[in-house]
């Protein structure tokens, strides 16, 4: 068996730090028929979420990419819930968002003050080089890039624009 199609099991934990207690600061709803990771109260600019799960070599819909074949992944044998463990899995993709995912630290980073009750989301072409579901956005943002299948789909002015207002963890 190749190791493309292998899930390897690699825990990767947050810990506790300060900047775990912001996870207490957020929950998954469900809103229009879609879940979403939302703030109870608000969350500061210079705050974190650490984000946990195992390292997967292959990507699904609700991965995350972290580098080449290595992916964050919900483990096998957890069942999501609503608690904030795997929260991850419900960011939402905007084209114009108020987080972003660093990969290195494996937080989720507010780009800007989120006020209590507005959702949490990220642009999901930071970091997956090419979608294992691509999808068409309907975010509405002035500068939505429409149709969401990756950063290797990218035109290069396209590609421009994302790194002005975002770090990528792509080589151009």
């Amino acid at each position: 068996m190749g190791m493309r199609n292998s899930v390897i099991a690699v825990p990767v934990s947050g810990g506790v730090d300060a900047g775990n207690r912001e996870s207490s600061k957020i929950e998954v709803q469900e809103k229009n028929g879609c879940k979403g990771v939302f703030a109870k109260e608000e969350i500061a600019m210079d705050s974190f979420i650490k984000l946990e799960g195992v390292i997967t070599s292959h990507p699904t819909r609700y991965s995350i990419r972290l580098g080449e074949d290595k992916h964050l992944s919900v483990p096998p044998d957890r069942e999501v819930t609503q608690s904030h463990e795997f929260f991850w899995k419900y960011l939402n993709h905007s084209c114009q968002p108020n987080g972003e995912i660093n990969t290195a630290e494996l937080t989720f980073r507010p780009l800007r003050k989120i006020v209590q009750g507005e959702e949490c989301t990220f642009n999901y072409l930071t970091t997956e080089y090419e979608m294992a579901a691509p999808f068409a956005c309907h975010c509405g943002a002035a500068n939505c890039f429409g149709l969401i299948r990756g950063y290797k789909y990218l035109s290069t002015e396209q590609r421009e624009e994302l790194t002005a207002h975002a770090r990528t963890r792509f080589e151009n």
